[in-house]
């Protein structure tokens, strides 16, 4: 492994064509020699919002502004379970995988009960399930064209204006995915 991708997003290729991954933009959250792990952040689940679900995870109630957050497909690894992708101003000790400076990700339902409390992170973005990647799989897609590496932004990463997230994150780099001719790793 030369470089380490964790916190940086991933931008599916326009040629890529792999169901939950066409036109997906993802949070890298750990990338070692272990594999890869990370939340896709641009793919709604049919309108579900977080007051679908939050009886699941609570006991409590949910304020209405909360209430109306949509909740996003992570990928297709552990689907039933539910991640907060969060600011790093909050952490639970031992159950809160810090990503870097600006974002954690939390899976324990204690981050649902300090968020109904008022006491959870400042910025939330709702996942269920993650994607994963086998030691050295992320970076046989990557030679071979399939992502691009970008650097994340807050706009990105927490808000649910997932329509535009693919074409916003091409923009960061300055490339306009229609002109896009990709090789796949030859030379």
């Amino acid at each position: 492994m030369k470089e380490n991708y964790k916190g940086k997003l991933l931008i599916s290729s326009p040629q890529l064509k792999d169901g939950i991954f066409e036109r997906s933009l993802i949070l890298i959250c750990e990338h070692d020699a272990n594999g890869s792990m990370g939340f896709i952040l641009n793919k709604p689940i049919d309108n579900l919002t977080l007051r679908d679900v939050w009886k699941s995870f609570s006991k409590g109630g949910i304020n209405s502004e909360l209430a109306k957050r949509l909740i996003f497909i992570g990928g297709p690894l552990a689907t039933s379970s539910m991640f907060v992708i969060h600011s790093s101003d909050y952490q639970i000790e031992r159950e809160t995988l810090i990503i870097d400076s600006d974002y954690s990700v939390t899976g324990s339902n204690k981050i649902i009960d300090d968020i109904e409390n008022a006491l959870g992170p400042s910025s939330l973005f709702f996942s269920m399930g993650y994607s994963g990647w086998a030691p050295g799989q992320l970076e046989d897609e990557l030679m071979r064209d399939s992502w691009f590496i970008c650097p994340p932004t807050q706009k990105l990463v927490f808000q649910d204006d997932f329509d535009n997230k693919w074409k916003e994150s091409f923009k960061i780099l300055g490339i306009d995915p229609s002109r896009l001719v990709l090789n796949g790793g030859s030379t």
